[in-house]
């Protein structure tokens, strides 16, 4: 097991209407600043108003990306759709499984940008119903997405062994969303890095 494995603060953007925003601007800087304190450089965002409304908070990208590197999962549909999540200022845009049209749309993608990367979503099976996805095994999956080019991937622990079985290799870097910090002493130095909840995570160093 790795001894020292980087952990990146996850923050959810739970959606917001026109009356509310899940975090103002005062909220954001104070965030940043508490995470800068905590020598954090990384910070991965799911932004549930692109993956369920395609309607990303693109500010909040803006704001945070003058400080960090953001790790986004917004929820694209289409290769196409990438630009713009990396023009607001995503160092990475995970395409996920659920989203996806299709598996090739990760192609499309790396077309553009080789700064592209699978997140598989996962709930006692893998969840997605885009063409080379629904039915597949998640191997297949990664497989697939793997000779397209891609070489970062976000997985739950449910199926890490499997997707290190699956894509090991020196190139490849296979982050874990975990539920606790504490499963971080659990995880094989293949792995890159562990994603926890900000909410979750001590005051300690980053």
């Amino acid at each position: 097991m790795s001894e020292v494995l980087e952990t990146i603060p996850l923050l959810l953007l739970k959606g917001r209407t026109t009356f509310r925003k899940e975090y103002s601007r005062k909220a954001i800087s104070k965030l940043s600043k508490d995470f800068r304190r905590r020598n954090f450089e990384k910070l991965y965002i799911r932004d549930l108003d692109g993956i369920e409304r395609n309607k990303p908070q693109l500010d909040v990208i803006q704001d945070l990306s003058e400080d960090f590197s953001i790790l986004y999962e917004a929820g694209p549909q289409r290769g196409l759709n990438v630009i713009d999540l990396i023009v607001a200022g995503a160092d990475i845009v995970y395409m996920n499984t659920f989203s996806l049209k299709s598996l090739e749309e990760i192609e499309l993608a790396l077309s553009l940008t080789d700064r592209i990367g699978l997140k598989i979503d996962w709930e006692n099976g893998l969840l997605g119903f885009g063409e080379g996805i629904e039915g597949v095994s998640l191997s297949d999956v990664l497989s697939g997405t793997r000779e397209m080019g891609a070489s970062d991937f976000v997985v739950p622990m449910e199926v890490v062994d499997q997707t290190v079985r699956t894509i090991r290799g020196e190139e490849v870097v296979i982050r874990v969303m975990a539920d606790r910090p504490e499963d971080a002493r659990t995880i094989d130095r293949k792995i890159a890095s562990i994603i926890v909840s900000h909410e979750l995570l001590s005051g300690g160093e980053g």
